[in-house]
C-alpha cells in the first residue's frame, strides 16, 4: 500500500465507526496538499504501527482516542458559543480532573491531538508554517525548550529538521512526558533529549537558545505572568515560538483569548520583540468570535 492506500483505510475506519467525526480526514488530502499525506502517515505509523488492511487493533483504539478528543471539543465548543465563556475557571481543578487523570490524557487527549496536526487546518497550517518559516531562523545547533510538551508533536519536528540540536521537554502532566518519552523512543531521538516534571515557575538553570511554549496560555489564570517566566528561560539573542487558542472552547481552556493582538500585548510586556505572526483559524462560516483559531508568535529575547 502507498501511503494514499494507506489514508483510505483510515477514512474507511472513520466513515463506519465514527462517521460524523470523518469529514476532516476525508478533506485532507484536498486541503493541505500533495506533500502533507508524506508527512502525516509516518508521522502515524511512527507511533501506532503500520498502516494496513484492515487496520490493526492499536490503531482503531487510536483513532476511537481521537474521537474522544473531537467529540469533547465539540461539546465545549457549542456551550462556549451559546454562554461566551469557557467553563473551566481553576487551574488546580483542570489539573486534578484532567492532566493527572490517566483516563483522559491517555484514551482521549494525547492520542486525540497527535492525530489533530494532520487534520485540523488550524494544528496543520500552524506547524508547516513552524516547519517552513520559523525553524530555518532558528540556528542548527544548541539548546531548545519546549514548555507544555502535550504530545510532543513540535520538539519531534525541531529535532527532525535541526540534526545539531538537543532538547528538554517540561510539563506538570506525567502522562504528557510519558507519551512525548514514547514520541522519542519511536523515532529515534531519547540520545538528545530528555524530560522532566517540573513547574516552570520555579525557574531553571540552563538558559534556552529556542523555546517552544505551544497552546499553553488558554490552559492558566494567568498567561501574562506565564510570558514572564518563558521569557526568563530564554538567553539573550535567543528566540522562542510561542501559540495560544483563540474562541476555542475545550474541557481545559480557562483563558478566554479573543484576538492575537492580546497574546501580543503579553509577549511585549514581557519583554519579547516580536518577529512573525501566524493566525489558522478552523474551517466555517461563523464569525470571529465564534471561530477557534490558532495564533504563533516568533519572537526574540533582546541582547
Amino acid at each position: 500500500m502507498n501511503n494514499l492506500q494507506k489514508w483510505a483505510a483510515i477514512c474507511d475506519e472513520m466513515q463506519e465507526n465514527y462517521p460524523v467525526l470523518a469529514t476532516p480526514f476525508l478533506a485532507a488530502e484536498k486541503r493541505f496538499g500533495p506533500r502533507w499525506v508524506e508527512e502525516a502517515v509516518p508521522a502515524i505509523e511512527g507511533m501506532y504501527g503500520d498502516i494496513g488492511s484492515p487496520l490493526s487493533g492499536r490503531l482503531k483504539d487510536a483513532l476511537g482516542c481521537y474521537a474522544e478528543f473531537a467529540n469533547d471539543s465539540m461539546r465545549h465548543q457549542v456551550m462556549f458559543e451559546r454562554s461566551g465563556k469557557y467553563r473551566a475557571s481553576n487551574y488546580e481543578e483542570v489539573r486534578a480532573a484532567l492532566y493527572d487523570n490517566a483516563d483522559h490524557m491517555t484514551q482521549n487527549y494525547l492520542p486525540g491531538l497527535w492525530f489533530s496536526h494532520y487534520v485540523w487546518p488550524q494544528h496543520y497550517f500552524t506547524l508547516i508554517g513552524f516547519t517552513n518559516c520559523v525553524l530555518p531562523r532558528i540556528e542548527d545547533e544548541g539548546v531548545f525548550f519546549e514548555v507544555g510538551v502535550g504530545c510532543g508533536m513540535y520538539s519531534k519536528i525541531t529535532l527532525d529538521n535541526k540534526p545539531g540540536i538537543r532538547g528538554i521537554g517540561f510539563d506538570i502532566s506525567q502522562h504528557s512526558l510519558d507519551y512525548t518519552g514514547r514520541v522519542m523512543k519511536s523515532f529515534g531521538y531519547e540520545s538528545r533529549y530528555g524530560l522532566e516534571n517540573r513547574d516552570i515557575r520555579y525557574g531553571y538553570d540552563v538558559k534556552a537558545d529556542f523555546l517552544i511554549c505551544q497552546e499553553v496560555l488558554e490552559h492558566l489564570e494567568n498567561p501574562a505572568e506565564f510570558c514572564r517566566w518563558l521569557f526568563d528561560m530564554i538567553r539573550p539573542g535567543g528566540q522562542a515560538f510561542i501559540t495560544a487558542a483563540l474562541n476555542a472552547g475545550h474541557s481545559d481552556h480557562i483563558f478566554l483569548i479573543r484576538h492575537p493582538v492580546e497574546v501580543e500585548k503579553m509577549l511585549s510586556e514581557a519583554g519579547f520583540q516580536i518577529s512573525r505572526i501566524q493566525e489558522e483559524s478552523a474551517p466555517g462560516s461563523k464569525p470571529r468570535n465564534l471561530t477557534p483559531s490558532l495564533a504563533g508568535f516568533l519572537c526574540a529575547k533582546p541582547l
